[in-house]
């Protein structure tokens, strides 16, 4: 009776076992927190030259981690057929992880993904998800918006992204795009379409805006004073401009001067 009782016990203990590993396995427990078993990896110029090196290293982690079985589900929502002609090129793709990947497999891929370091000019976003959305879904992920008819993304998480430089061309066509949750604090600053100013490219993705050009927004100086006595809209103040040699206060008359907030 104490063999057989023994004999269960141990068959219990391994079949616990087995159930376990399984739900793990189904659940990426493998990899700690179960809901992030896929990345979106966005790779976009923010003027100028994409940095083809890098896209070329992505490429290159994403094809290493599909031959080790890291990766089984690889998904590029864009550039794709019929969709709109990216002008600074990129990559807007998903990676799901294998089920037969090893423990920490699919996160190791994940870090080589974080250590690329594009040149400046380009941004790379990669961010853990629970799962790549198929294209097609209905989630708007790569579809067109923006054009003559002005398309909504189906998602509030989206923003249609036109595009660096695209800004003022009427009519423009974007890319629909997921909103970043998380961006790094790299200081890389953009000038986005709103007139802000961002940190990165990443956190004007993340505030749902397209970049207009690299670099912090220049603000246009606006004249007043001078021999036309020209004033300044409501809430702003003539001021002396110091950029030019007329010093009222060293006998300078009909000074022109620069508008500055009160």
């Amino acid at each position: 009776m104490k063999k057989f009782s023994g004999v269960f016990l141990f068959t219990t203990v391994v079949l616990g076992s087995a159930l376990v590993f399984a739900q793990q396995r189904e659940g990426g427990g493998t990899n700690g927190n179960p809901a992030n078993r896929a990345v979106n990896i966005n790779l976009g110029s923010t003027g100028g030259a994409l940095d083809n090196s890098a896209l070329t290293t992505v490429r290159r982690e994403v094809g290493k981690a599909i031959s080790s079985e890291a990766v089984d589900t690889f998904i590029v929502y864009s550039p794709k057929i019929g969709g709109p002609v990216q002008i600074e090129g990129g990559l807007n793709a998903c990676a799901e992880e294998g089920f037969s990947a090893k423990p920490n497999q699919f996160r190791e891929f994940v870090h080589k993904l974080r250590e690329i370091r594009p040149r400046t000019g380009t941004f790379l976003n990669v961010e853990l998800t629970d799962q790549c959305k198929p294209v097609g879904s209905g989630t708007g992920e790569g579809n067109v918006c923006g054009g003559i008819a002005g398309k909504r993304c189906p998602d509030e998480k989206q923003y249609c992204d036109f595009g660096v430089g695209q800004c003022k061309i009427a009519d423009a066509q974007g890319t629909c795009k997921t909103k970043p949750r998380n961006c790094t604090r790299e200081f890389r600053p953009v000038c986005g379409c709103d007139g802000k100013t961002y940190g990165n490219a990443c956190t004007a993705a993340a505030a749902g805006v397209s970049i207009d050009h690299e670099g912090e927004c220049k603000t246009e100086r606006q004249a007043c004073g001078g021999i036309a006595g020209i004033r300044c809209p409501q809430g702003k103040t003539c001021v002396d401009d110091p950029s030019d040699d007329c010093d009222p206060k060293r006998g300078g008359a009909d000074c022109p001067g620069i508008c500055k907030g009160r």
